[in-house]
């Protein structure tokens, strides 16, 4: 309950020279301390292992445990540069594993979306925004949660609205309806409904995603390969 504290990892920060300063001057400093970088800004443990923990900072990495803190790697996907904020980890409600990260670069004047899916604790990274797959490339992303019940359905937020996407990120599709154009900063699945935080619009609830949820089914379904038999020849599938 707080009375006694573990350390549980090392500095899992960039901690360069260059973001140890205040930005904001001379005109103004920010009193919330926002700009202040190497700090954790993201943090997720793993509902499917309790050893298994992630986190990002405000000046780029993101790091992993396996074993509860005893060793850290950093699994930073190679290709994200350097220097964001990493808004949000995801980690997978239905694979080990598995996690999405949202790393938001408006503040280094970089206004495309950066989100990435790994299934290997990080080994490897696929980026899901490509700008040509449903988010346009100058819509910084705040946040991602997949569904809590149907793999693959995702829910993101962005600098200026929300998105579905019905294939694990393959690509995706304005969730906006009369939702303001406005920041999503935050999303969450509860009891069925899904909640919507935004920056200076209120907070917004769609009810009932079951119909996402079965269009969702039916595109991960179709999206799965068709059992083979020995010969390598596609096997009759029952239709039911």
């Amino acid at each position: 309950g707080g009375i006694h504290w573990t350390r549980f990892s090392p500095d899992v920060t960039a901690n360069t020279p260059d973001g140890q300063v205040t930005t904001g001057e001379p005109i103004t400093r920010d009193m919330t301390g926002e700009e202040v970088y190497a700090a954790l800004y993201s943090m997720r443990a793993s509902r499917l292992d309790p050893n298994v923990f992630w986190t990002g900072s405000n000046d780029g990495p993101v790091w992993l445990t396996k074993d509860n803190g005893r060793i850290w790697k950093n699994v930073t996907p190679k290709d994200l540069p350097p220097g964001g904020r990493v808004h949000t980890i995801e980690d997978s409600p239905h694979r080990r594993g598995s996690a999405y990260v949202s790393v938001y670069r408006m503040y280094l004047n970089d206004f495309k979306p950066y989100l990435y899916m790994t299934n290997d604790y990080g080994e490897h990274w696929t980026l899901l925004t490509t700008g040509a797959n449903g988010i346009p490339d100058n819509q910084p992303m705040h946040v991602v949660r997949e569904d809590p019940e149907q793999e693959g359905l995702l829910y993101a937020g962005t600098l200026e609205g929300a998105y579905a996407s019905f294939d694990q990120g393959k690509h995706w599709q304005s969730l906006q309806q009369n939702l303001p154009a406005t920041p999503v900063t935050d999303l969450k699945v509860h009891h069925g409904d899904l909640l919507a935080s935004t920056m200076g619009r209120s907070f917004w609830i769609m009810d009932a995603v079951a119909p996402l949820r079965q269009i969702a089914a039916g595109v991960m379904k179709s999206a799965r390969p068709r059992p083979t038999d020995s010969s390598g020849q596609l096997a009759a599938v029952s239709q039911g």
